[in-house]
């Protein structure tokens, strides 16, 4: 079935993907207990029960507090948006029908782990999010992988999103 065939996704089938990938990245089943037990622990408090999250992922609840979804959606490494969106947006959260961005920008997006360096990229300082640049374009070079943009700076928005800031991707 084709990105356009794919209609509106629940809140539990996106739930249930997270789950699946968690579980894929850890080498076991994720139960919503072990999430649960993690967000608590996190939260320093008691934020959302085991049998909560089972219910939101097997659909039988279905309009969880702010709350929770921002639990959920820290803990997944997605933004809290992904859960409100009904429209299908990959594993990983990235949409699905993005033609303007190449196919391997969307695949890399979809990624957990990428989504997860993204969401704590963000709220850094533009002076951080350059020493991180620096740091990720150092490692690509270690593996041997090619420098990405090249330039000492690009005129535009910044990583985080920002428009009109000049930012380095490479020294």
């Amino acid at each position: 079935m084709g990105d356009e065939d794919r209609g509106p996704v629940s809140l539990a089938e996106k739930l249930d993907r997270l789950f699946q990938e968690r579980s894929r990245e850890r080498g076991k089943s994720l139960s919503a207990n072990d999430v649960a037990t993690e967000i608590n622990i996190r939260a320093g408090e008691q934020v959302i029960s085991g049998n909560y999250i089972w219910q939101l992922r097997k659909g039988k609840r279905d309009n969880p507090t702010k709350r929770h979804i921002e639990a959920l959606a820290e803990y997944f490494g997605v933004p809290a948006a992904h859960f409100h969106d009904q429209r299908d947006t990959g594993p990983g959260g990235g949409s699905a029908d993005r033609p303007d961005q190449p196919p391997e920008l969307l695949e890399a997006m979809q990624d957990a782990g990428v989504i997860a360096m993204a969401a704590r990229f963000m709220d850094m300082s533009a002076e951080s999010r350059t020493a991180v640049l620096e740091m990720i374009d150092r490692v690509r070079k270690l593996e041997g992988l090619p420098d990405v943009g090249g330039a000492t700076g690009v005129q535009g928005a910044d990583p985080a999103g920002n428009p009109g800031e000049t930012w380095r991707t490479a020294r």
